[in-house]
This record gives structure tokens, C-alpha cells and sequence, in this order.
């Protein structure tokens, strides 16, 4: 079996990694970098990709994301961005198909608080139309009632239902990669940026660190980009490229609920007193109640979170041991710190004088035209004419014929995994996370499905464990279960039964060392007691 992307054969990547001088080194491999490391590598560039942490693990580590800034920012009036926003939207609709879930979103009108403002649904209504040619539908009180039963209705006016899109960015920036590494990307995770390299006062590498094995290696390239989150300004001081252009993070706040507790049938957004949205959204068996925020004194406590659900569902009261996991995802906007208030600022990269450039992406649906800016910069600057072409390639597990083919492509899949003893609501996850890829799965469940209980785990997960392991590079549970399945958020009782059984694999299979072992078991435990309290 061919391994493309896997950590099994890292010394050999890290040797390949040493002799090679790159035209392009992305620091980051969320969905901005990966985006990047995808342009640069069809346009012909020789292309190297590291993060300090696993892939995905920053601002990408979120499994529901719904294109909610469009309505939170809609006061910013910045109508070119808005317009794009909605063609990129289209373009990942059927470039990753699989990664793209249609539900409707649900906006009640109460008699005060911020939707009370029409402008706001008016400008929505107009971007919409030009981009889909879809418009909003007003729903009555009555028929608000019918949509959601459980809703208590006692200070809305009406409604709104917009068509809405949720993506699973955590499984768009390892596609992303996967896709480049089709395309010649080498890419390490584990693998920090300890130092800048520079020759004439240009920066022309970097020292990096293998987090795994605490051993030094040196990177030649001809660019590097600092896509690295909420960690950029960290590398600009290094680079003694500091400016008054600085990032700052949203901390963006989740808890699930069982959906058995909390019958939410549609996305939608309901209001504190304080007039900042919470979003509720079902996601596979549970129900998602998300909250942003950009200070610290703004945030709303979870036990505030379920007083404000409670008050708006009462019939369905919710405590804190109803909340199965909690988490939270921190994501990077530029401000400048010369204008007042330190107003936030639309740049999407900074090129500092070594060379050195650092590209923030805040929301992630733009990350293609982002990609494509940054690349064309480093294309100029290489003496390169090429342009981009990701508006036309197909992400990794996107290969079902574009969106329109993906509803019949996945009947079929789900029902040859019910041939291979699958529920089909474990064929349906399955194929919602790996698209195309689904095959390979399929192929490790026939080949290897009855070795799955000699390790204690069902043949579908252990399959599951295969395949990321064989093709998507996770060196420990942690990698496993949060940022290529979502399993520690979205499923508490099956994380807590199967940790065990994949630590003692993955701990055998990839020959991990004793202070390998310890640092694995101690990032599992951290990463339960951070979602779950203290269940052990």
C-alpha cells in the first residue's frame, strides 16, 4: 500500500526536508496555510509546510462553522468582500462537496435587540440574490412555531429562513493538505520554527524543531510565509518586524448538548441582554451552542449560556451536567494600533523587509482568494507568470462529480457499507468525513475488520484509525480524536471507550518511546479534563 501522507515515514520526510533549498516555506498548517501550500503547488512551486501542533489544531479547529460573520459584521458595509465571500462559498460548494452540509438558518425577530435593525437583513437579502439568487423567506410567528415547536415565542415577532452552509474546517484544512501532497508538498507536524534563517538582511530559511524527537534541522527556502494563527506575532518579533499592525484573536466558546435533551431542529442565532448572538446548531447527535468574543469581560459563562437557552426552550431546562464537552477556538483578525479604539483592519498579509510574510485569514471561506493573493505575490517576486487555478481543483475526498453528484454518490457508498456491517448512520459519518476517500476506509474494513476486536475497538473505528494513520499523518490520540474525527467533542461516551484501546495501538505500532508515552498519555488526559471536567 502506497503511503502518501504518513507519519510512519517521517525520518525519511525529515531527510528529504534537509536537502532540498524551497521556493516557498509555509509556517502553519491550518486552513490558511493549507490553502497556500495547495496555490503554490500546482503553480510549480517547491513547497515545504510545518506547525508546531498538529494540523488544524488552531483556528480550524471548528466542526461546525457556520458563515455567521456576514451577519455579526454586517455593519462594516464592506460590499467587495461580501460579494467574494459568497463566490468562494460556491467554489468550496463544489470543489469539497463532502465538506459542505445545506441546512437553514433560522433568525427570529424580537421586539428588541439587534435584528430589530432591517438594513442588516436587507443587505443579507441583496448579496444572497446575486450570488445564489436566493432571498430570504419571512416566516410567521405561527409558522415559526411549526419549525421549531420547542421555541418559546412570547417575545418574537416573526422570523427569517436563509439557506445556510456549515462547514467542518478542521476536515477542509487536512484535505487541503492531503490534495497537496498529491501535488508534492512535503508537510511536518510537530515541527516548530525555533529561528529565522537570513542572508543580505533576507530572510532565506528557518532552524525548526521535530517536537517529537527534540532534534534540530535546517530549512532553505527562498520565501517563507507566516500563516501560523494566533501565534504570527510571536514569529514577527523573531523577525524584529513588529509593527503597529498587530493580531488580536475572537475567542469563540462551544459546548454540545445531547439533542435528546435540547430538540433543535435548525441553525439559528438567539441574543443576550447584552445584544451578542449565540448560535445553536445540530450537529450530529448534538446540539452545538456557540458564543464569540473579543474581550475577556465580554464573555458569557456557560451557566449564563443554558439560563438563556432555558428561557428561550422552558419547556426543556438544561443544567451543566446536560453540557457533554465544552471547548474553545481563538481566531486571528489584524487591528491597527495607531487608529482609535484599535479598529480591526481588512489586510489579509503584511510583508515585512527581510521578506518575511505573514497572512491572516479570519474567516476561513476566503481562504482560496487569500491563497491566491499571497501566491501571486510570491510569484512576482520569484519572476514567475503563473496563475491560479484552485477555483477549478477538486479537494482531497471532493471526487464525486461536484456537489449535485454527491447525494446519489453517498446513497450508493452508505449502502455498500451496510454490506461491510456499518449502521448507516456509521456510513453517513463516514462518508461525510472522507468523501471520495471512503473507498480506502472500505478497504481496511474488509481486510482488517476482524483484527478491530483483538484490539478492542469496532471494526469501524479501528479502520478509521488505519486510515489516519496510513494517510493522514497523526502521530497521537489526541490527533485522532480531535482534529481528523471531532469524536472528544461530538461523542463523549464513545471517546471515553475507546482512548484505552487506541492509545495501546497507536503506542505499539508506532514504537513510541518511554517519554513519547508519557507526554501522549499526559496530552490525552489534558485534552479530556479540558472538554469533559474531571471524569477520571
Amino acid at each position: 500500500m502506497i503511503r502518501t501522507f504518513s507519519n510512519e515515514d517521517r525520518d525519511e520526510t525529515i531527510d528529504k526536508m534537509e536537502e532540498a533549498t524551497y521556493d516557498l516555506l509555509v509556517i502553519g498548517g491550518g486552513v490558511t496555510g493549507a490553502g497556500i501550500a495547495l496555490d503554490a503547488c500546482i503553480r510549480g512551486l517547491k513547497t515545504l509546510l510545518v506547525d508546531q501542533q498538529d494540523f488544524a489544531s488552531g483556528a480550524s479547529k471548528n466542526w461546525s462553522n457556520l458563515f455567521h460573520s456576514e451577519i455579526q459584521h454586517m455593519n462594516h458595509l464592506e460590499m467587495k468582500m461580501y460579494n467574494d465571500l459568497f463566490k468562494q462559498r460556491l467554489i468550496l460548494k463544489e470543489n469539497a462537496p463532502h465538506l459542505i452540509k445545506q441546512t437553514e438558518l433560522i433568525l427570529p425577530t424580537y421586539k428588541t435587540g439587534l435584528f430589530t435593525k432591517s438594513f442588516r437583513s436587507k443587505l443579507l437579502d441583496r448579496l444572497t440574490e446575486m450570488a445564489f439568487k436566493e432571498k430570504r423567506k419571512h416566516i410567521t410567528k405561527k409558522e415559526l412555531a411549526k419549525l421549531e415547536p420547542a421555541l418559546l415565542l412570547k417575545h418574537a415577532k416573526h422570523a427569517s429562513l436563509y439557506k445556510e452552509f456549515l462547514i467542518d474546517e478542521s476536515r477542509l484544512a487536512i484535505d487541503l493538505l492531503k490534495e497537496s501532497v498529491k501535488r508534492g508538498l512535503i508537510a511536518l507536524n510537530y515541527m516548530k520554527v525555533e529561528s529565522f534563517l537570513y542572508e543580505d538582511d533576507k530572510i532565506s530559511g528557518a532552524l525548526v524543531v521535530d517536537q517529537n524527537k527534540n532534534e534540530v534541522h535546517k530549512v532553505a527556502a527562498k520565501h517563507v510565509v507566516n500563516a501560523s494563527g494566533t501565534l504570527i506575532d510571536s514569529l514577527r518579533v523573531q523577525d524584529r518586524s513588529l509593527s503597529n499592525i498587530v493580531i488580536d484573536s475572537v475567542e469563540d466558546y462551544f459546548f454540545t448538548v445531547p439533542r435528546s435533551r435540547l430538540p433543535v431542529h435548525h441553525a439559528m442565532y438567539i441574543e443576550t441582554e447584552q445584544h451578542q448572538l449565540v448560535s445553536l446548531v445540530p450537529y450530529r447527535q448534538s446540539i452545538i451552542v456557540g458564543h464569540s468574543v473579543k474581550k475577556q469581560s465580554e464573555r458569557t459563562s456557560n451557566q449564563e449560556l443554558l439560563d438563556l437557552v432555558n428561557r428561550t426552550f422552558s419547556e426543556y431546562p438544561l443544567g451543566e451536567d446536560d453540557i457533554e464537552a465544552s471547548w474553545i477556538v481563538k481566531r486571528p483578525y489584524p487591528i491597527d494600533k495607531k487608529k482609535k479604539h484599535h479598529e480591526y483592519k481588512r489586510q489579509e498579509w503584511i510583508e515585512s523587509p527581510s521578506g518575511l510574510l505573514s497572512v491572516v485569514c479570519g474567516q476561513h471561506t476566503y481562504y482560496r482568494s487569500v491563497a491566491e493573493q499571497v501566491v501571486d505575490q510570491i510569484c512576482k517576486q520569484l519572476h514567475q507568470k503563473r496563475n491560479c487555478q484552485t477555483d477549478t481543483v477538486t479537494i482531497s475526498g471532493g471526487y464525486v462529480g461536484g456537489l449535485d453528484d454527491f447525494l446519489f454518490y453517498k446513497k450508493k457508498r452508505t449502502e455498500e457499507g451496510l454490506q461491510y456491517g456499518l449502521t448507516e448512520y456509521e456510513a453517513n459519518q463516514l462518508i461525510d468525513r472522507y468523501g471520495s476517500n471512503i473507498g480506502q476506509l472500505y478497504v481496511r474494513l474488509r481486510t482488517f475488520g476482524k483484527q478491530a476486536k483483538m484490539f478492542g475497538l469496532s471494526p469501524a473505528i479501528f479502520a478509521e484509525l488505519l486510515y489516519c494513520i496510513e494517510e493522514e499523518s497523526i502521530l497521537s490520540p489526541v490527533d485522532f480524536l480531535v482534529q481528523r474525527t471531532g469524536y472528544l467533542y461530538m461523542d463523549k461516551a464513545l471517546t471515553l471507550a475507546v482512548k484505552e484501546p487506541i492509545f495501546r495501538y497507536m503506542r505499539d505500532r508506532l514504537n513510541w518511546t518511554e517519554e513519547q508515552e508519557i507526554r501522549f498519555r499526559e496530552k490525552l488526559e489534558s485534552e479530556i479534563t479540558q472538554a469533559y471536567g474531571n471524569v477520571m
